[in-house]
C-alpha cells in the first residue's frame, strides 16, 4: 500500500478545478469538440451543493462571448481541462477586462455564476491594490 496509491495516471476530480480556476479545453458545438481555447471554471455541475459527487465542471469560454448556457457556457469532464498556470489575478488586463464586461452581459442557469462573479470582484480588489503602484491607475480610481 502506502504511496503508490498516488499514481501519475490518477485521473483529476472535478475538486482539482475550484471555481476561477483558468484551464484550456474545447468547447462542444453539435456534436463535435472544436479546437481548444481558455476557458475559467465556474464550478461544480448542478451547483456548489453538488460539490463533492459532481462529475463534471461548469466552464465558460469567455473568448467566445458574454456566458450563455449551452453556448459559451458548457459541462466538461475534468480530463478535458487542462490548468493554466495563470489566475484571475495575474492573467493579462484586457482579457480580465473582457470577462468583466462580459460576465455583466451573460447568464448563468441557476445561481451557477455568483462563486465566479465573487471570485472576479475578489481579484479586481487584488489587481487595484497592485495597480495602486501605477499613478496613472491611481488618477482614475481615486476620482471624486
Amino acid at each position: 500500500m502506502g504511496h503508490d496509491m498516488l499514481t501519475t495516471d490518477q485521473k483529476p476530480t472535478v475538486q482539482d478545478f475550484p471555481t476561477a480556476t483558468l484551464v484550456i479545453a474545447g468547447p462542444w458545438f453539435r456534436g463535435h469538440q472544436l479546437d481548444t481555447r481558455p476557458a475559467v471554471v465556474v464550478g461544480p455541475f448542478g451547483g456548489p451543493e453538488f460539490a463533492d459527487e459532481a462529475t463534471m465542471s461548469v466552464v465558460w469560454y469567455f473568448t467566445l462571448g458574454a456566458p450563455q448556457p449551452g453556448d459559451s457556457v458548457q459541462a466538461m469532464f475534468p480530463h478535458e481541462l487542462t490548468p493554466l498556470d495563470d489566475t484571475l489575478t495575474t492573467m493579462h488586463q484586457d482579457t480580465f477586462r473582457d470577462i468583466v464586461r462580459s460576465l455583466r452581459r451573460g447568464r448563468f442557469a441557476y445561481d451557477d455564476g455568483d462563486a465566479l462573479r465573487a471570485a472576479v470582484r475578489q481579484a479586481w480588489r487584488d489587481r487595484t491594490g497592485l495597480a495602486d503602484a501605477d499613478p496613472a491607475a491611481r488618477h482614475t480610481l481615486h476620482r471624486s
